[in-house]
């Protein structure tokens, strides 16, 4: 079958049913990761959407495993012929170029086809994000032409809420899937829309986390989809052209997005065109887009605590750049539902504002913030205390216990 010894095959498609949902399995059998079962899950209801003759999204869910190990991919099964050329040509070079750790591979399959499904989905997935919800915005709400209006909307189980490396972070990353879904469902239910929720075990396959794999891994949930959909538009990590060019270095390694413009279109098929949106403007840009479209003030959900509420920390990362944002245009009190900005305030604003000062030239993100910041006259720390902070939490963090060293950051920032 194979000249590499080496290998990894994705066999035994099957479907199966408890009554409520409808599970679409395989086989992954590889000599680094075992013999295990990789499945997608959603309620039966949607159960016409599942693509159930076709291998294309176990493949790509696994093209990145078998590449970190240097196993070559068998599948027997169908695969779509258009996905399995561009696979084999395009894109494990351009992963191999950009993520060095990954090895070249030979992709085979039993069956290809040239089939087209007759569908007429047009979907993105909803996370109740900021970049998401852009998406949503911009081919929903003002999107005039049909063929390219949204009508449905997905969300995933595949890395996003949390990991799966063991039983207790799969069984975690379910509890936080199923808070957020039953939040955001209402938000779609409003507007008529089919709302579907998609779970895997995808992500204990991907012990890297989310962010390196996420394109991978969510192309690889909707593939299994594509009875539904003929076009589905990716949300993009928050980085616009330009930026992705003049970062591309510190971004390296880091985060598949990098590259979602030129991989996401090598990733469709016969009857499924996927596309990068979004990547036309900056985190700050969408944020000023959205601002005033009324279901953002009751739905924006950005936070990535790891807790298992679907609520926003406040604290956070992508919470305290969403709240400068808000603090610099003035709509902070907008959002006070949906974020504790006294918590905000006392626990996070200082410290998160000095980070953004130091990272200004490094970071995408924290140079849109301080620039948006210094627009609209928000006082700032100087750079000299920012960086004796930084460097003072870090210290602290390197070389005192976690007990001690969060209660001397509370100290510093209070």
């Amino acid at each position: 079958m194979m000249d590499n010894k080496t290998y990894m095959k994705i066999s035994n498609l099957k479907t199966t049913s408890d009554g409520n949902n409808i599970k679409l399995s395989a086989i992954v059998d590889s000599e680094q990761l075992g013999n295990k079962e990789l499945w997608f899950s959603i309620p039966k209801k949607y159960e016409q959407g599942l693509c159930k003759s076709r291998m294309d999204g176990f493949l790509v869910g696994m093209l990145f495993p078998a590449m970190r190990h240097g196993e070559n991919i068998h599948v027997e099964g169908c695969i779509s012929a258009q996905l399995l050329s561009n696979l084999n040509q395009y894109v494990i070079p351009m992963l191999m170029t950009f993520l060095p750790a990954c090895k070249r591979i030979m992709i085979t399959a039993v069956e290809t086809s040239t089939e087209r499904f007759d569908c007429s989905g047009v979907g993105t997935g909803f996370s109740g994000g900021v970049d998401s919800f852009c998406t949503f915005f911009d081919h929903y709400e003002l999107e005039n032409n049909t063929e390219n209006r949204i009508n449905s909307l997905i969300f995933l189980n595949v890395g996003s809420n949390g990991p799966g490396r063991t039983d207790e972070e799969l069984m975690a990353a379910y509890n936080k899937f199923c808070s957020r879904y039953a939040y955001l469902r209402k938000f779609p239910e409003e507007l008529g829309l089919d709302f579907i929720p998609l779970d895997s075990n995808l992500h204990s396959f991907h012990p890297w986390g989310h962010q390196l794999t996420h394109s991978l891994t969510t192309i690889s949930a909707v593939l299994v989809m594509q009875n539904i959909y003929r076009k589905y538009f990716y949300a993009s990590g928050g980085l616009s052209y330009l930026e992705l060019y003049k970062f591309h270095d510190l971004l390296l390694k880091k985060d598949t997005a990098l590259i979602d413009p030129m991989l996401l279109p090598l990733l469709s098929t016969e009857s499924l065109a996927f596309v990068s949106d979004g990547t036309q403007f900056t985190r700050v840009e969408k944020i000023l887009r959205i601002i005033d479209y009324e279901p953002v003030q009751r739905y924006l959900n950005v936070c990535v605590h790891d807790s298992e509420s679907h609520e926003n920390c406040s604290v956070c990362s992508k919470c305290c750049r969403t709240l400068m944002t808000l603090n610099s245009i003035g709509k902070l009190e907008t959002f006070s539902q949906l974020f504790d900005i006294g918590k905000y305030k006392k626990r996070a604003e200082f410290l998160y504002l000095c980070q953004q000062v130091v990272l200004q030239n490094k970071d995408p993100f924290a140079r849109n913030s301080i620039k948006l910041a210094k627009k609209n006259n928000v006082k700032l720390p100087s750079f000299v205390v920012s960086y004796l902070l930084v460097l003072l939490i870090n210290f602290t963090r390197a070389w005192i216990p976690p007990t001690i060293s969060s209660k001397i950051k509370s100290f510093l920032t209070t």
